[in-house]
């Protein structure tokens, strides 16, 4: 919503006939910092080729100063900045210069303004933040299950992921215009999360079995389904009024292992009778599946997975969803960032598959960006950072472990320390909508950092492979 947020105040402040004209820019500081810095967010006019650049106009500086010091609006002859205080401990300044200064009226009406934008922002940022921290819930209700499952990693996310884009894409083909409402696009993603969450009631003897399940444990982890509906029907009984999502989580846990030719569980209903949103995250779960490693078995290679998928269309898989998915796989394959190659291999493979996962995730976040879909590069970054988060700490304790140079250990986390504040701080920012796109300039840095740091930092405990293995 902040954007346009210039152009709105260079209007109401009647800088120019033309808004576009008008030099203004945004900046968002945050409380409790000594010593503020202002960083130009974007802009417009003389400040619209500014973004990401520091205010150093000695004027300027103490404009801004001024404002969030007062935490209100701050005039002077040539310029007014806005000051709008944010819920969350930081507050976005609007820096307007002006044609001619403002009399005692007029800045009564641009208070008014203000009062009125800073509402906005307060229910819009508590809007946020409630389908956020249920969507936090529910990955949490998710990993739970996902954890007594440890070779599933973070399937749960992946899943989430992919379920986007092929929503996406199914519409773009025109297909189940009908069921494709606003609302499915909205939630399935984050129903698609718990599809597995039944699990948690299957013993761990079974689930982390590692080689092939005997028909008697394929049948208790096949209860999976039912007992996960059993939970998330409970949940829903808690609630006073209907609850798309958890209809949602309801059809996709009981559903997902439904095949379209009626012989999958635990229903056999085949072809339309099996929700769309069950056999969307059942084909997802399939290709998440064969491409990633367990105990018992190698990843299956990208085209392998495609190969199968194509083959069971009409039979486990929804033809048309399965043109929706082949039309994402191009859709990815279109944008590489970054090419996995052995020269990119430090020896170890945990940490060979860590960073697989990472240049697929820049990648996803590119091919996103490229689609315009802004719930997946939400997702994207939450997973990038958690994931990256997950990795650093991994990668330290094998180099704890392995003998690693004490110096050299230090600089690898500071390094560590540093990517995951950037990442922060570029989610942030794309979060609340001050940072519009992922542009270029952040994947390529993300592309460069990885890249480097594999190749020049990683490849220093290339010769602990040993250790590793």
């Amino acid at each position: 919503m902040y954007e346009n947020l210039p152009h709105y105040l260079a209007k109401v402040g009647g800088t120019h006939t033309s808004d576009t004209s008008a030099s203004v820019f945004i900046t968002i500081v945050k409380y409790n910092i000594a010593g503020h810095t202002f960083q130009i967010a974007n802009g417009t006019g003389k400040y619209a080729a500014a973004a990401g650049s520091m205010v150093l106009d000695g004027p300027i500086l103490e404009h801004l100063s001024n404002a969030i010091r007062q935490r209100s609006n701050h005039y002077s002859r040539d310029a007014v900045t806005f000051c709008f205080p944010h819920p969350e401990n930081f507050a976005i300044l609007v820096y307007v210069e002006l044609a001619q200064e403002l009399d005692t009226g007029a800045q009564e009406l641009l208070q008014f303004v203000n009062d009125k934008v800073v509402s906005s922002i307060r229910t819009h940022s508590l809007f946020k933040q409630t389908v956020r921290t249920g969507r936090a819930m529910v990955i949490a209700l998710a990993s739970l299950a996902e954890h007594k499952d440890q070779d599933t990693g973070d399937h749960i996310m992946r899943v989430a992921i992919m379920t986007d884009e092929i929503v996406q894409v199914l519409g773009e083909l025109g297909y189940y215009a009908e069921k494709i409402t606003p609302e499915f696009e909205r939630h399935v993603s984050t129903a698609s999360i718990l599809h597995d969450v039944g699990k948690i009631s299957i013993s761990d003897s079974i689930l982390k079995k590692p080689g092939k399940l005997d028909p008697e444990e394929r049948k208790i982890i096949e209860t999976h389904t039912l007992k996960g509906k059993k939970v998330l029907e409970k949940a829903s009984r808690i609630l006073d009024d209907y609850n798309y999502l958890l209809t949602l989580s309801c059809e996709i846990a009981l559903h997902h292992h439904e095949h379209y030719n009626g012989q999958g569980y635990p229903a056999q209903i085949a072809g339309q009778d099996i929700p769309l949103s069950a056999r969307i995250v059942g084909l997802v779960d399939v290709f998440d599946a064969l491409t990633s490693e367990r105990a018992y078995k190698k990843a299956w290679t990208d085209q392998e997975a495609i190969a199968y998928i194509s083959e069971q269309a009409g039979k486990q898989f929804d033809p048309l969803v399965v043109e929706a998915f082949l039309k994402v796989m191009e859709y990815r394959r279109g944008i590489v960032l970054i090419q996995w190659t052995e020269e990119l291999s430090v020896k170890v493979r945990s940490m060979d598959n860590d960073h697989r996962v990472l240049v697929g995730l820049i990648n996803q976040l590119a091919s996103a960006e490229k689609i315009g879909n802004r719930r997946v590069a939400e997702s994207v970054l939450d997973e990038l950072l958690n994931y990256a988060i997950d990795h650093f700490e991994r990668e330290e304790q094998f180099l704890h472990k392995s003998g690693y140079p004490f110096s050299e250990l230090v600089k690898h986390k500071l390094q560590h320390a540093s990517f995951n504040e950037t990442i922060q701080d570029i989610r942030w920012q794309y979060l609340h909508g001050f940072r519009p796109r992922i542009n270029q300039e952040v994947l390529f840095f993300l592309r460069d950092w990885l890249s480097k740091h594999i190749l020049v930092e990683d490849m220093k405990y290339a010769g602990l492979a040993c250790a590793g293995n």
